[in-house]
């Protein structure tokens, strides 16, 4: 880091400072050389990306996951009231048939 303080106060290049000032933000620390630090810089944004791309699929995956359960839920619950009418219906036609009604 004194490396980066040092060269911020060193360097005129506005280019350079920008790219001084993202790699601190990152913890990254900068070796002084525009083209190293401008490389470092470019493969930790890459980095970064693909973690919050991956971040982002695994919550896609869940959420999938979550609505597939959900709906198949809803389809048991489904299937057990159309067996509750069933059997109500059944019930009703058992009273009629033995004249219970």
């Amino acid at each position: 880091m004194v490396t980066a303080i040092h060269a911020i106060g060193y360097y005129n290049d506005p280019e350079y400072l920008r790219i001084l000032q993202e790699l601190m933000k990152l913890g990254i620390a900068p070796t002084g050389n525009k083209m190293i630090d401008k490389t470092k810089l470019e493969q930790a944004k890459l980095e970064l990306i693909q973690k919050i791309q991956e971040k982002q699929e695994k919550e896609f995956i869940q959420e999938m996951q979550v609505q597939q359960l959900e709906n198949t839920m809803e389809t048991q619950q489904s299937e057990l009231e159309l067996k509750r009418l069933g059997a109500t219906n059944i019930s009703e036609l058992n009273k009629i048939y033995f004249g219970l009604v």
